[in-house]
Parts: structure tokens; sequence; C-alpha cells
């Protein structure tokens, strides 16, 4: 990674100079102007776009989902099931325990294994996916349906289940997983509460459920994991609280408390490799029209800033704990269109390199295939890139009657834009500052120097109504190899070479991909 780091800082050298387009008008643009600087804001992995795919869905096991997977640039799988994630065990091909808190908790323990760890890793080697892993920090090994944890007899996770996890991935099987995060959204364990909020807890069986408790098991699974294999990373599930809102009382006053005394307590830093940040940050805005969640990214720079603070502050000089993104989407649990239309693609191009320009090191998106959200009326959403074919029953006004998805496999809106995000991502690089005069606040740009010396220019127009004109000053020394451009209604990318756009179609993207001139 060093030799990466120098090189692109070496290369990024000559995006100083700037020239006009050729063919470009003298004199003012019209429109936006669109200038690709010098400053580079991040490094990236080839590896850094990846899904998380939940073991209650089926169709990882579909006989389509490599290619899909491969034609869509992702390059890591993440084995994460949401809250039953607490409940799971790997042997004997996955099974679930009881939840700790009841059936009723979101239906965790219902939400069965339909396929087993190894035929995860089938579909990531197939895939040419590397793989992260979710263990189970709630429940431990021994917790059975006909011997249930009680408050009585707690039957917590356990160390010693994560390290043989680890030891039959990588010494007995070779999968080569590195990445493995401990639990998943512990800090909605119940251990804390919101009057007049009423949501599912992550399924706890720990007497202690304080960020203390969690911080001093984390320190002892990761001792286990790496006594069983030393090259491996850990995460920690960490919130990214807003710093705009912490004058504000509840539950992100309360997720900085969790972050605070999670990173704080001795040990901690050095157990750990990186922090593992769910980002929802629209959803839990409560913002949800069409505009606010587009311009909801705006947010991703300070919120990051203040992680990175406090990750520096806890581990002190001579241990950078990296950020990983671990899910993300336009939404979470609310059933809304956005989610697999032309917003929910928009979001996912922007959305995701907002969060690798600030920082992060690598995304996961949720999810490569969800099912659809039904809330018994018309007005229905999936949190899946690809649709599961699942059909309900609507009930509402004139709309009444049975609604399905398109067939499984079929790619929402979303896969199209991860499409664009990957191919401005190939290869790996470096994340750089762009600066855009004139032209609406709804459209946005960013720019990838790739480890092959080309340059990707990423440009989104979030305006529904409205075309947007756009000049793009070239940097000296290159000259435009091909665009790749998607709108609202198209499905696979469109390509046109040697030409860069003038304009960007409403509710539209575009990857304007630069190579040095011979």
């Amino acid at each position: 990674m060093s030799k990466r780091i120098v090189a692109l800082a070496v290369a990024t050298a000559a995006l100083a100079g700037i020239a006009s387009a050729p063919g470009a008008a003298a004199g003012a643009p019209e429109g936006a102007e669109i200038t690709v600087g010098g400053r580079v804001t991040n490094t990236v992995s080839a590896t850094a776009i990846g899904v998380n795919t939940p073991f209650w869905n089926p169709y990882l096991k579909d006989a389509r989902t490599p290619g899909l997977l491969r034609k869509a640039g992702i390059r890591t799988l993440s084995f994460n099931a949401g809250g039953p994630t607490d409940l799971y065990h790997f042997d004997h091909g996955g099974w679930l325990s009881p939840d700790p808190n009841g059936k009723n908790n979101g239906g965790y323990e219902d939400l069965n294994p339909e396929f087993s760890f190894d035929r995860f890793a089938a579909t990531a080697r197939a895939a040419d996916a590397r793989m992260l892993v979710h263990v189970n920090y709630g429940t431990g090994p021994t917790d059975t349906k006909t011997d249930p944890s009680t408050p009585g007899h707690p039957k917590p996770g356990d160390p010693r289940e994560a390290a043989a996890w680890v030891r039959y991935a990588n010494k007995t099987r070779h999968y080569g997983v590195r990445d493995w995060v401990i639990g998943e959204e512990t800090y909605l364990n119940g251990w804390f509460t919101i009057p007049g909020r009423d949501f599912p807890h992550e399924p706890d069986a720990h007497p202690d459920k304080s960020p203390a408790a969690y911080a001093r098991n984390v320190i002892a699974y990761s001792e286990a994991m790496k006594a069983v294999d030393p090259g491996i990373r850990i995460g920690i599930g960490l919130f990214p609280y807003d710093p705009a809102k912490l004058n504000e009382p509840g539950f992100n006053k309360a997720m900085k408390e969790w972050d605070d005394t999670v990173l704080n307590t001795p040990g901690l830093a050095r157990a750990v490799d990186f922090a593992d940040i769910h980002w929802y940050h629209a959803a839990f805005s409560h913002k949800q029209s069409d505009a606010d969640v587009l311009a909801d990214t705006a947010a991703t720079g300070p919120v990051l800033r203040a992680l990175r603070t406090d990750l520096d502050r806890a581990s002190g000089p001579g241990h950078r704990i990296a950020v990983t993104v671990g899910e993300s989407n336009s939404a979470t649990l609310n059933a809304t269109q956005q989610q697999d239309n032309a917003v929910g693609a928009l979001y996912l191009l922007d959305n995701n390199l907002s969060l690798l320009e600030n920082g992060a090191s690598d995304i996961d998106w949720w999810a490569l295939y969800n099912g659809p959200l039904n809330t018994g009326t018309a007005n229905w959403g999936d949190l899946g890139l690809l649709s599961s074919g699942a059909c309900f029953t609507v009930d509402k006004g004139d709309k009444k009657g049975k609604q399905c998805q398109p067939p499984v496999g079929t790619p929402f809106a979303p896969y199209y834009t991860m499409q664009l995000l990957t191919t401005a991502l190939k290869g790996g690089g470096s994340t750089l500052a762009t600066a855009v005069s004139g032209g609406s606040d709804t459209l946005t740009t960013h720019a990838v120097r790739r480890a092959d010396g080309t340059l990707a220019v990423v440009v989104v127009n979030k305006d529904p109504r409205q075309t947007q004109k756009i000049h793009l000053n070239l940097p000296r020394g290159y000259r435009a190899d091909r665009t790749l451009t998607w709108q609202q209604g198209d499905k696979d990318p469109a390509t046109q070479h040697g030409r860069v756009p003038s304009a960007l179609a409403p509710y539209s993207a575009a990857v304007v991909l630069l190579a040095p001139r011979d």
C-alpha cells in the first residue's frame, strides 16, 4: 500500500495544470464549470466496494448471482444478516439461538439461515470477491431452543466460538477471511431507552449490556481470534453520531456516549483495527423527501471528521483505526420507493463517493438481495440491488390486490449506478478534490485518480426536472477516452467514446474516463 500511495502522490502532481477540453468555446462556459484539483482526499483499495448478503434471503445461491456480482464490479461480500447475526452459529450448516429478547423482538429468531457459511464463501470465490464476517457476540453456542438463555442463567456470546470460526475459515478451509467484526449494531442492545421510541433490541444475552462491557469483551474476542490467525483484522461497532446535534437529547447523544466509552476503555484501541459504522444518516435525520435524501450527502464530511478525531485520540500515534461503512442505504426499515428507484440509484453513487472522500476505507451496501418492505400499501420498497421476486397484497384506496416484484435477480435502479461507481474506482486509486462554479446546487462532482494512471470524473444531476449544462476542464496531459451515462429509466449504463458530455439530463449521472495523452 505504501508504494501505491507514493506513486499516486507523484502522479496527481500533474493535475495542477488545467487546460480546456478540445472544442470548448472561448470565454466563460455556460452552466457548471468543473475542475479537478490535485489534492488527494483518500486512498482507495481495489476491493473497497461490497454488499451485505443476509443469510435469511435464499438467492445468494442462485446460479446467476456470481455473474451479477462481477458485472456490478462488487469485490467484497459481507456475511451480515442484521439482528439475527447475534443469534447465528456457523457450525452444522448454520443455526440460530432463541432470541433472549423473545420472539416478538423484530422476529429475528425466525429469520433462519437459507445458506451455510461455506456456500457464502463459494459464491464469494466464484465472484472473485473477498469476505468480511460478523461473528456472534450476543448468544453462546450452548444456547438452544430446548435450553435457552434466561436472565437467571445467561448464555452470552463466547470468544472461543469466534476463534473456532476463524480457525475453520482460514486454517481448515483456507478462505483467507481478513476482516471480522464483533457483533452487529450492539449499541442497540437495550442499554439505553428513548421515551416514545420503540424499536427491536439487538440480541444480547450479556448481563452487562453497557458500552464498557462490550469493549472489554471485544478485547477478549480479539485476543482469542488473533491467537488463531494473527493476520486478521478486528472491527468494532460504533455509531456515526452527528456533532451538529449533540445538544439534542435522545438517540444521537446516547450514541456519542457509546462511542466515547468504548474507545476510552483501556486496551481497546490496540485490540481493534477498524470501526464498523452503519450509514443511514438521512433516515436517522428523518429526511424523507426525495430532495432531502439526495441532499443529505453534504452531512458526510462533518460526521466522519468527528469520528476520525475520536479514533485518533483513542489510539494515539503509531496505530490508525480505519473506518469501514458496513451498511449504507438511502433508508433503513421504512418502506419507500426511493430505495429502488432513481433517487436510491443517484444516492448510492453520490453517497458512496462522499464517504470515501471523507476517509472511509470500505463500503458495503445493504444489500444484494433483501426483499420488499410491505406496509399493505402500494408504496413498497426494497433495500436490495436485485429483486427477490416476492408478491404481496395491497389494500389501500383504489390500489388493491396482489402486487409482485420483477423476477428474481432483476436489477433495480441502484444496481446500474453501482456499475458506474465500481467503474470509477476500478483497480483502486485516490479520491481527489473537485471544484464546481456556476450551475445548480443539485449538481455534485467527484474524481478518482485510478491506479493505472487514468482519471475518472463523476458528475451527478440530482434535479428531477432540469437538464444541467456542464463544462469539464480537462487536466493538462489528459484526453477524453469514454463516458458512461445513466439516467432515470435506463438499464445498463450507455457508453460513448472520445467525448465529454456538455449536459446531464434530469436524474442522471456520468462517469467521464480520461486517459493520459500518448
